[in-house]
């Protein structure tokens, strides 16, 4: 019974207002949320077993939504921006969602969860071992990604979230057939948006465009996957031949990983520098003809890394030991560092007349600003490479990227970049 009045007690706490956050999430609209909500109510049993549910870790607050369309679920109120209902057939029971943030009336457009009786959920112990999943399918044609962000809030304010990607799809994906959709909880910046994740009120989705999507059930579920793509680096201080032109690495000899349209990469490294070579898949290739910063516009090689190997790996703006550059790949090429605005002399760089094989050297201690930086006493660092695609010349097609396949924004958010091993 002294439970069932603490559930009772936060059934109050439902109401209250949810309050505002600033956060830019991934190059997506500024996160604000909105303070009206519909709820439906639903009686509340008294008491139940909790030693007898499945749980991980002791957190046993796996269900954040299974066929329970209470209080603990709300939506945005205005329904020509967002309409929730729970519908049912003949095996299923479930959520059926129309989003429209394109609508002229729709500012903050989104829904969320306060699950378990909108009790104080503790997920400090399950972060690196657990991860949100949805059960969806599509109600037309089959969707690739999601114009979403999720993010959680804690009975403080206190709101982490993360921009929706591809690589959250099973077979990457949304079918007319249940699709499983899982988001690492260690992905979530907690510590960095102070988040308490020991005190958590409710999951947040807010959602951008137009679209119909429909939702069997959301869990919290065991994760024991890689939170980001790697590659490791080959040593290759005792593999170079020494020419007149200075130390070679042999291409074909390295172990090449597959990203965007058919692209490969590998890298090597000596003492102090890092070496890049590329595959491109381009059937346009050396298509720029851009200057300065705008080279992205047209073909070009996009990199990013960090030269701080402790950094947070979570951080979602930029330290001055994070670089970002690009290499125009046009008739007249240069290496372009977004991070100090300027012409970049320190990478070097070599492509194959036919524009598909690059090389790019780069003298990581340079950047890192010490002479004592010596790769072989560094475990790992954040990395990211992309190609920007055009068959113009001035203006890009598309961005095909390495670990953040699936959502922009790397050239403004390390989060979103891989792990280098060395």
């Amino acid at each position: 019974m002294i439970k069932a009045l603490v559930h009772s007690v936060f059934l109050l706490c439902a109401f209250s207002s949810l309050g505002q956050d600033t956060t830019n999430v991934q190059e997506l609209e500024e996160v604000v949320i909105d303070e009206t909500r519909l709820f439906q109510r639903l009686g509340l049993y008294d008491e139940y077993e909790a030693d007898d549910r499945p749980n991980i870790k002791g957190f046993d607050q796996l269900d954040l939504y299974a066929d329970n369309f209470s209080d603990e679920v709300w939506a945005s109120e205005n329904q020509d921006c967002i309409i929730l209902t729970q519908e049912e057939d003949e095996s299923d029971v479930y959520l059926k969602l129309h989003w429209n943030k394109d609508h002229p009336d729709c500012d903050w457009v989104g829904f969320g969860f306060g699950w378990d009786f909108w009790s104080g959920k503790d997920m400090g112990e399950i972060i690196d071992t657990a991860a949100v999943q949805l059960t969806v399918r599509s109600t037309g044609k089959d969707m690739g990604n999601l114009p979403w962000a999720m993010g959680f809030e804690d009975y403080a304010g206190g709101q982490a979230w993360i921009g929706f990607s591809s690589k959250f799809i099973e077979n990457k994906v949304i079918t007319k057939e249940w699709t499983k959709v899982t988001i690492p909880l260690g992905l979530f910046p907690f510590e960095q948006r102070d988040c308490d994740a020991s005190n958590i009120k409710q999951m947040l989705f807010q959602v951008f465009a137009e679209d119909d999507l429909e939702i069997n059930d959301i869990q919290i579920v065991p994760f024991a996957g890689k939170l980001k793509k790697e590659i490791v680096s080959v040593d290759v201080i005792d593999n170079v031949e020494i020419t007149d032109g200075g130390a070679k690495w042999d291409w074909s000899k390295a172990k090449y990983e597959p990203f965007g349209d058919g692209h490969e990469f590998s890298v090597a490294h000596t003492s102090t520098k890092i070496w890049v070579g590329v595959k491109l898949n381009d059937k346009t290739p050396r298509m720029n003809s851009n200057t300065g910063s705008n080279l992205w516009k047209g073909d070009a090689l996009e990199f990013a890394f960090a030269t701080n190997p402790i950094a947070d790996v979570k951080r979602t703006s930029f330290l001055l030991s994070d670089y970002h550059f690009g290499l125009n790949l046009g008739a007249n090429p240069y290496v372009w560092n977004w991070s100090e605005d300027k012409l970049e002399s320190n990478i070097e760089y070599t492509i194959s007349e036919d524009g598909s094989f690059v090389e790019l050297v780069i003298p990581i201690g340079q950047f890192n600003g010490t002479s004592s930086f010596y790769l072989p006493n560094v475990e790992s660092l954040s990395f990211e490479i992309a190609v920007d695609v055009s068959d113009s010349g001035n203006t890009r097609l598309r961005q095909e990227r390495w670990n953040s396949e699936g959502a922009e924004g790397f050239h403004v958010n390390p989060s979103m970049w891989g792990k280098l091993i060395f």
